[in-house]
């Protein structure tokens, strides 16, 4: 999947049954769908490249992609598109 990023934001959401927290991060494409994972490995990756574009305010896309790790865990993780 290819998203236009056109903005993002980092967020926490307390869930109200256990007190957890989950550290997320939101990403809205220039469609208005908006994108949502706790993934850490998706986290780092997209901070890594939002961080090249920062200076630029220039747009980008990331791919998302995802499969199984050697263990069988599945993973979800993305690259500049």
């Amino acid at each position: 999947t290819i998203i236009k990023v056109a903005a993002f934001a980092t967020f926490d959401d307390v869930d109200e049954d256990t007190g957890e927290i989950a550290h997320l991060l939101g990403i809205l494409d220039e469609t208005g769908t908006s994108y949502v994972t706790q993934s850490a490995t998706f986290k780092r990756s997209f901070a890594d490249i939002a961080d090249i574009f920062a200076d630029d305010d220039e747009p980008f896309s990331i791919r998302k992609i995802s499969g199984t790790t050697k263990a069988g865990r599945p993973y979800v993780n993305c690259v500049l598109a």
